[in-house]
């Protein structure tokens, strides 16, 4: 674990360094290019470890080793006989030689402080998400707690600076109940949150204070900013990571700043306002962890230098910047991820006595590509645990089949083809798993022989393992666990053959829509749906009134694969449904068939509490050409919600 880490310590400085010397090169661009290099540094320093899981190893003469083993270490003292003896006297547990002329061996054990390292890290990441995680918490919480913005001006100006800023996502605007610093968060539903006196606010700084959120949320400053958090966690221990991640932060209040004065405002107006607010208006207690405020006081004084310096860049970042940053970045990160020292002749065997199993370091796996026969890469390794695969102890031939997948050399193929007649479950459920890493085709016939296991686990684990092949499996011993008395087992069959697009199959799958494990009749449905047989559409339509509601959702996802016809009733009935996510659904599809006898129910759905039901119920009347329909957008247009407002408008802006 001690290798790991100081690996990764050794790479992320290196990835940080870079970072500070291009942005201290790049002082005199625009805030948003520097806030682009921490981002990619932040990026990347946490993509490492991924990355040099995924990656062939790259070994490189000069990188040091950073390897410690993590064992007791033994260390032997030879003495001479007389020595011996006197040893023996003074130490109550020592033993007595067996013959007096050979020497004496005399042993001291002691505890290698390295396994200390593993908890202390863990320690160190979770106490750092934990705090993360408090400040997602209050934002959930103020999410729910906080009521919209009522002053319909505030709506309007949002609209037209979203329009001006060229913002897609629609905004939700929050009205604290009290003193509270503007601030952003979210990432597919952004919101905006305002202090209680803000409707006494000016226009100017009413326009001033949105467009630096509005930029905040353009540029998905809550996105980078979880990155960085996240990359504190894994490297709390790394300095230069807290201090890229104060850059970050830095950079971005200035690119926002940057953004409000290119749109025209007042230098000094703008910095008495961010005084103001930062003097009179506090972040909520735990949101500073999650959520993007507009002026706390760290930082503040150089923030209002730069928006009065008028000899200051202010550009946006355009491709032609971002694009080479980001090339720039993969050639960094992609070769420094794979760099790993060139392995020294091994030494040879010594004494020592390794008294307990070595810690493995906890890497992130990596699906590497199979080694072919004849080579030399692992090849002791592959031979020993070849061997282990008849070893006397189950859980040793289980360990060892799993490390030959793990290492994914052919040359295990048939020893662990051999395995799939252990005598034990557990481990012929390791081979199966090992097989299906190293996906070779001569195991097809062997993993199918296993469909007929006694042990449940051992078919399941079969069914999964013959989905990483498209041809060549078998298919009537597949349909024939369908019948099978494990659930997991039945799911995992049908799973199975839509990956294998076997349509013959569909009879025999349709019959199990009445199955008693709702995750069955699920995975039933979206087959018949994938399998595109017009002959499974009774089955999907029986599955309509399931009493599970993602069956009845997925059954409709599924009809509407087909291109299959749906009553009238059956899609009005299921708008009533209890599940919003049904009811959602019924609504899109009544909307894309343009059926006119739900407008009366489209139009309840206005006023459904769930507010996606809400907003596709609108959006399925814009599809409906009926001049019911359009009166019912028009009514829509007074909804409380402006999610239906802006839905209404914009479909009757559209020919019926």
């Amino acid at each position: 674990m001690i290798a790991f880490l100081a690996d990764a310590f050794v790479k992320a400085t290196v990835i940080l360094v870079l970072a500070a010397i291009v942005t201290i090169c790049l002082r005199r661009s625009s805030a948003s290019l520097r806030h682009l290099v921490w981002t990619l540094a932040c990026g990347g320093v946490l993509a490492l470890p991924l990355a040099s899981a995924l990656l062939p190893n790259w070994r490189v003469a000069g990188w040091p080793r950073l390897d410690v083993p993590m064992t007791f270490d033994a260390n032997e003292q030879r003495e001479p006989p007389l020595a011996a003896a006197a040893s023996v006297a003074q130490v109550p547990h020592a033993v007595t030689p067996a013959t007096t002329g050979a020497p004496a061996v005399r042993s001291s054990i002691t505890l290698n402080w390295t396994a200390l390292v593993l908890p202390v890290w863990l320690g160190g990441v979770l106490a750092v998400l934990i705090v993360v995680a408090i400040g997602m918490a209050r934002i959930a919480w103020l999410e729910r707690t906080t009521p919209p913005v009522e002053d319909e001006a505030w709506w309007l100006l949002v609209e037209d600076l979203s329009l001006e800023v060229g913002l897609t996502r629609q905004v939700r605007l929050l009205q604290a109940k009290g003193a509270a610093m503007p601030m952003t968060w979210g990432i597919r539903r952004p919101a905006i949150l305002l202090p209680a006196d803000a409707d006494t606010w000016s226009a100017e700084r009413r326009r001033d204070v949105l467009l630096h959120e509005l930029a905040h949320v353009k540029r998905h400053d809550f996105f980078t900013q979880l990155i960085a958090r996240i990359a504190c966690a894994v490297y709390w221990f790394h300095p230069l990571v807290w201090l890229a991640a104060t850059r970050l932060r830095g950079e971005r209040e200035r690119a926002c700043d940057d953004h409000v004065l290119r749109a025209g405002a007042d230098p000094s107006v703008y910095a008495t306002h961010l005084l103001e607010i930062a003097r009179d208006l506090r972040a909520a207690r735990a949101t500073v962890f999650a959520s993007v405020a507009m002026a706390r006081p760290a930082q503040l004084a150089t923030r209002l230098l730069d928006v009065l310096d008028t000899r200051r860049r202010r550009d946006t970042l355009s491709a032609r910047l971002a694009v080479p940053a980001w090339i720039v970045a993969i050639a960094v990160v992609v070769p420094l991820a794979a760099a790993a020292p060139r392995i020294a002749a091994p030494a040879p065997a010594t004494r020592s006595i390794d008294t307990i199993p070595p810690v493995p370091a906890p890497v992130l796996k990596a699906r590497r590509a199979p080694t072919p026969a004849g080579t030399s890469q692992d090849t002791t390794v592959v031979n020993a645990l070849i061997a282990r695969l008849k070893d006397e102890n189950a859980g040793v031939r289980r360990a060892a089949a799993h490390s030959l997948g793990q290492l994914r050399d052919l040359h295990a193929v048939m020893p662990l083809i051999a395995v799939l007649a252990d005598s034990d479950g557990e481990v012929r459920s390791a081979a199966v798993d090992a097989l299906s890493e190293l996906e070779d085709s001569r195991a097809i016939g062997p993993i199918a022989g296993l469909l007929k296991d006694p042990v449940a686990d051992v078919r399941h684990n079969a069914l999964s393992a013959l989905s990483h092949w498209d041809q060549g499996v078998p298919t009537g011993p597949v349909v024939a666990l369908l019948d099978d008395g494990s659930a997991d087992v039945r799911r995992e069959a049908v799973g199975l053959l839509e990956h294998l697009r076997a349509r013959s199959a569909g009879p025999a799958i349709a019959r199990l829509i009445h199955d008693p494990s709702a995750d069955v009749r699920s995975a039933v449905v979206r087959a018949l749906g994938e399998l595109g047989e017009q002959s499974g559409a009774a089955a999907i339509t029986e599955a309509l009134s399931d009493p599970n509601p993602d069956v009845r959702e997925n059954a409709l996802g599924a009809l509407n694969d087909l291109k299959a016809p749906i009553a009238d009733a059956t899609l009005i009935n299921l708008m009533k449904d209890q599940n919003a996510d049904v009811r959602q659904r019924a609504a899109e599809l009544a909307g894309e068939r343009s059926v006119v006898a739900a407008i009366p129910h489209l139009r309840r759905l206005i006023d459904d509490p769930r507010g996606d039901v809400r907003e596709a119920a609108t959006e399925a009347l814009g599809h409906i050409a009926d001049p019911a329909a359009r009166q019912a957008l028009q009514a829509a247009l007074q909804s409380p919600d402006p999610k239906v407002r802006r839905a209404a408008a914009e479909a009757l802006g559209q020919d019926p």
